[in-house]
């Protein structure tokens, strides 16, 4: 579905809208890179297996750290923490996302790689009220594991080909759904539609 498809055929045949959280319903308008410290002396390997256990996992970040022998220091740790909770603080709702949400003639779920410390920002913000939530730090899978869209396509509740998803990131948001056979559009395009 690109853009012109939204607007002349609004969401024809879709029965369940799947939305990413960040940087498709909110943002983050305070950026810190909190890991970016935490990862400075890593190699690639130990950097991927930090940001999967981090988005797949309870894990605390000093736990995450320990897991994977990462070596980062209490101060490091303790500043990644501060940055993380500045971030979460900022979190708004993006611009025409609560009249976007209140017009959907059809219900919505959300699908979101996060790591637990962002959780709060979802409960800030009443506006949001999706049918279900797959938040990768609760399920064990990422995307774009071919997993967490079988979890959506469950959760949903229709045939996969009735599910537009959602979002910001082509190899998550577009390419994922696409590959699990679900209909997908940039976020970008699906908001102008309602602006």
């Amino acid at each position: 579905m690109n853009e012109t498809e939204v607007h002349q055929h609004g969401l024809e045949g879709i029965e369940l809208i799947c939305f990413d959280l960040f940087e498709t319903l909110v943002e983050i308008t305070d950026r810190r890179r909190p890991f970016a410290s935490l990862r400075r002396n890593m190699t690639l390997d130990k950097v991927e297996r930090m940001r999967r256990l981090a988005m797949t996992t309870d894990l605390a970040l000093e736990e995450v750290d320990e897991a994977i022998q990462g070596g980062a220091t209490v101060d490091k740790i303790v500043g990644a923490k501060a940055d993380i909770a500045r971030e979460v603080a900022s979190v708004r709702l993006r611009t025409g996302v609560s009249e976007m949400l209140s017009a959907l003639p059809v219900p919505y779920g959300i699908c979101s790689n996060l790591s637990p410390d962002y959780l709060p920002a979802l409960q800030r913000f009443a506006e949001v009220r999706p049918a279900f939530r797959i938040m990768s730090c609760e399920v064990g899978y990422m995307k774009p594991d071919p997993e967490i869209y079988e979890l959506v396509v469950a959760a949903a509740g229709v045939p996969r080909h009735k599910i537009l998803f959602v979002g910001d990131t082509p190899s998550a948001d577009i390419d994922g759904p696409r590959a699990a056979r679900m209909r997908a559009i940039h976020v970008d395009q699906f908001l102008s539609a309602w602006l």
